[in-house]
């Protein structure tokens, strides 16, 4: 029957996604059934779009979809299938490994992305990575290519929207507005992952490999050190010879 809503005002779901990741707690997590709309009023008004409130079974949140109108019947409102998360989880990225002003324009960049604003996305991202291009230099920017190329051949992603995507990492001019392009959902998501396996290849790795080398070298160190003072205090520990022990032993005897 799909999506719609009864008479009793008992929202059906039958054939759609009842699980989303909530944008509150991040959990993947099942949605129940918190408010929807009226059937009478819905039949007086015959809006297009509705609002229907869900909430997260790991944390209770309310979370909230926007459905549009499929059909008004007489017993039943059906909908289509998907409805639009209105709020979307916040995007996360390990900025600590990022030099300042690529980190403040990546933060930028997804804060744009979570709110569904996808052209100034668009602009965030060409601006990291002339902020990463101006850390990296010259063969940084290489680098940089031969990575995102990379990218469209192991997730063998279509060539139409990978030029698009290409075209804002690498060419555009933010200097001109005619050339800060539109961009649809799907373009987004693939310049959303493009972007932070890019920064994560360049930047991040290498950061978390160093990271984990200081804190195995320091390990090293301090077990050599204390292989050498244990070593050190062998060495000064006196043991009595022999004769001093025959020595001692006669005058006890001679009650001396």
């Amino acid at each position: 029957m799909g999506v719609y809503l009864d008479t009793d005002n008992r929202f059906h779901r039958a054939g759609a996604t009842t699980s989303l990741q909530c944008p509150h707690c991040g959990i993947h997590a099942h949605m129940r059934v918190g408010s929807v709309p009226d059937f009478t009023q819905m039949q007086i008004h015959r809006p297009k779009q509705v609002g229907i409130a869900l909430h997260c079974e790991a944390c209770n949140m309310p979370v909230f979809l926007r459905y549009g109108v499929k059909d008004y019947r007489a017993r039943q409102i059906e909908f289509f299938t998907s409805g639009h998360q209105i709020e979307r989880p916040t995007e996360t990225f390990s900025y600590d490994y990022l030099p300042a002003l690529v980190a403040d324009a990546f933060k930028d960049a997804l804060g744009c992305y979570t709110n569904s604003l996808l052209t100034a996305f668009a602009v965030m991202c060409r601006r990291t990575v002339l902020a990463a291009f101006d850390e990296l230099g010259e063969q940084g920017k290489i680098k940089c290519y031969e990575q995102v190329n990379e990218i469209q051949q192991l997730a063998n992603i279509d060539a139409g929207d990978f030029d698009m995507v290409r075209t804002i990492i690498f060419e555009t001019d933010l200097a001109k507005t005619t050339d800060i392009a539109k961009i649809n959902p799907m373009q987004a998501a693939i310049l959303l992952e493009t972007m932070r396996d890019m920064l994560y290849q360049v930047f991040v790795r290498g950061g978390k490999l160093q990271k984990a080398l200081q804190l195995r070298r320091y390990f090293a160190e301090q077990a050599e050190q204390h292989n050498e003072a244990g070593a050190a205090a062998q060495e000064t520990t006196t043991v009595p010879d022999n004769d001093s022990i025959i020595v001692r032993a006669m005058k006890r005897a001679n009650g001396n």
